[in-house]
């Protein structure tokens, strides 16, 4: 069945954003003395997923308190560096196919107002209303769990088995495959590509693309 909703991820998947944030993520966790973490090991380990949980997850691993401002610290670097930041290949192309049949909408992990400016200084935030745009804020688990997939489906007006989402991150899969939707697993932002893609087939992607214009044989 043709999809009559199409959700995209944001980071690394309509902006090719992931190398700064977790380049950003690693210099934050170097000044604290966690010097093993480049960002490559930051984009291995936390791809796709919220501060928050990637807060959670040091504290468990390290046996020690992270400080709640680093997540306000992450929010002023990452935004100070956002202006250079750009589309993979075919993004606007696409975005401007999809939207002429399918209804459109985003769901990110992301801090919203990072999401916002990241859709801004790509030009992206046009072909989307801002209440259609939604973020981990407006749910209680953020990916992987499914919720945001399922709220962004409620809102938007439609069932799980008719959204098509596309994502870059086995936590975006994960989340997606837990809302029983489709997903399409892109790697054409991804550092590794043939190791990411292994990673979202093993998420349980339905199909994998290295280019976003690949979506189009699929509605």
């Amino acid at each position: 069945m043709a999809p009559k909703l199409i959700i995209f991820d944001c980071d690394g998947t309509l902006v090719d954003s992931e190398l700064l944030y977790n380049t950003v993520t690693s210099e934050i966790l170097n000044e604290m003395g966690f010097n093993e973490y480049t960002p490559e090991l930051c984009i291995e380990l936390f791809g796709g997923q919220s501060w928050g949980t990637i807060k959670a997850a040091l504290e468990e691993k390290h046996a020690q308190a992270i400080p709640r401002d680093i997540i306000d610290r992450y929010i002023k670097i990452t935004n100070a560096r956002m202006d250079d930041l750009k589309t993979p290949e075919d993004a606007h192309h696409v975005v401007e196919k999809v939207k002429t049949s399918v209804t459109i909408c985003v769901a990110s992990n992301g801090e919203r107002n990072n999401v916002i400016k990241s859709l801004r200084v790509t030009k992206l935030y046009d072909h989307f209303d801002e209440e259609n745009i939604f973020t981990k804020i407006q749910v209680e688990r953020p990916k992987p769990a499914p919720d945001l997939f399922l709220f962004a489906a409620e809102q938007m007006g439609f069932a799980p088995d008719q959204c098509l989402v596309i994502e870059d991150s086995p936590a975006g899969v994960t989340a997606a495959k837990g809302a029983n939707m489709q997903v399409i697993g892109f790697i054409g932002t991804a550092h590794d590509p043939n190791a990411q893609q292994k990673l979202l087939e093993n998420a349980g992607a339905d199909h994998i693309t290295d280019r976003l214009i690949h979506i189009l044989d699929h509605i």
